[in-house]
């Protein structure tokens, strides 16, 4: 979760639009990972890009679902902790695909991040018996990354 201070309030607030509060600062405070991800805006024949962090995988899984003809995401990148990545530092890194693993009682138990290095992140270290996965399903993926044949032929 993103925590924001009154002090990092921008005093410039009519300048962003209605309904719109713009911070120069936030936290984010959780050692689980968050996503930055690059998102395009159609407005006929123009179009913008502008970025947006989820701070978890069930509002990266809305966002992705909300991609239409005037809104698409470009690129995923998650940031992880330590403890995941096995560094000694937070990273962020390019997402390639993103698979989520829930248990017999719909309790999300696992994430496996595949990023651009090849190295796979999982979130499920800890689980003992891998039979309590019941149910996995790929969230994204990134299809140049994923196929780059394809991009060959085009």
């Amino acid at each position: 979760m993103f925590i924001t201070h009154e002090f990092d309030l921008d005093s410039g607030q009519g300048s962003h639009g209605p309904n719109r509060t713009a911070w120069r600062m936030v936290q984010f405070e959780s050692v689980d990972p968050f996503y930055y991800v690059t998102v395009r805006f159609y407005e006929g024949s123009k179009h913008r890009t502008k970025k947006v962090m989820p701070a978890n995988v069930s509002m990266l899984s809305d966002v992705l679902e909300a991609q239409d003809s005037t809104f698409s995401v470009e690129e995923v990148q998650v940031v992880t902790s330590p403890r995941l990545n096995g560094s000694n530092s937070v990273r962020m890194e390019k997402l390639i695909s993103l698979f989520v693993g829930y248990d017999q009682n719909g309790k999300r138990v696992l994430l496996l991040h595949k990023v651009a290095s090849g190295a796979v992140y999982s979130s499920a270290a800890d689980i003992l018996d891998a039979r309590s996965v019941i149910d996995i399903r790929m969230i994204y993926e990134d299809m140049q990354a994923a196929h780059p044949a394809a991009q060959g032929c085009a």
